[in-house]
């Protein structure tokens, strides 16, 4: 089993598994964390390297540095494997998020424009960007992932944005009937701006991306005594 980096070429994930895995008899608690570590690593660089399919749980224990008796241990099957990566991921990103929400305002028009530069931030960020193809290949192969993380994402936005509707609307003179829906328009708002931007190729110029969002928001806004 390797045990090191560079000179021969494993991963990071392989050696660090392996390093754990040498100890002799029940790995201890410091151990199995860091076999857990590497194996989520290692299915990550696996899946977004090679896609879902093509993607074995082989491959997996191969690249982490551990048995296929290990990683059986911990999932399941591939499907499993690929939940607990996309869960992983989504704890990390959300993690980001709430450290950039010190910055989101103290007025609904200012928290609206922040969401709506947060998710088109987030929609350009490389690794989202690797993941979004990912799981849209599972909507084929894995049909079950691909709804629970789109339900996640989406979920997760309309519930801190129905948040700042319900507490900073009647502080702008205005209280939403439905406030749920209204968090919904907006993304759906704010999912038709990303469209146009594509399809008139304008999606990489952030000066125009970024006039056209606001925009939308000041609209948006401005027809909130209709909410």
């Amino acid at each position: 089993m390797a045990a090191a980096t560079g000179e021969n070429g494993v991963s990071g994930a392989t050696a660090v598994a392996g390093g754990a895995q040498r100890s002799r008899g029940r790995p201890s608690r410091k151990e199995a964390e860091a076999i857990d570590r590497s194996v989520l690593e290692a299915a990550r660089e696996s899946f977004l390297a090679h896609g879902f399919t093509a993607t074995t749980m082989d491959a997996i224990a191969a690249r982490a540095g551990v048995t296929k008796a290990t990683l059986y241990q911990r999932y399941d099957d591939k499907v499993a494997m690929l939940r607990a990566v996309l869960h992983e991921r989504v704890a990390a990103w959300s993690a980001v998020s709430d450290r950039r929400a010190v910055n989101r305002g103290d007025t609904l028009d200012k928290r609206l424009e922040h969401y709506a530069r947060s998710i088109t931030r987030w929609s350009r960020d490389p690794e989202v960007r690797s993941f979004g193809e990912l799981i849209r290949e599972c909507w084929g192969t894995a049909r079950a992932v691909a709804e629970e993380m789109q339900t996640i994402r989406v979920t997760r936005m309309l519930d801190v944005i129905e948040k700042d509707i319900r507490e900073f609307g009647p502080k702008a003179g205005v209280t939403a009937a439905n406030p749920r829906l209204i968090a919904e328009l907006f993304l759906g708002m704010i999912g038709g701006v990303h469209r146009y931007l594509e399809d008139s190729g304008q999606a990489d110029d952030a000066a125009i991306a970024q006039l056209c969002l606001d925009q939308a928001v000041n609209i948006f806004v401005a027809g909130k005594s209709a909410w």
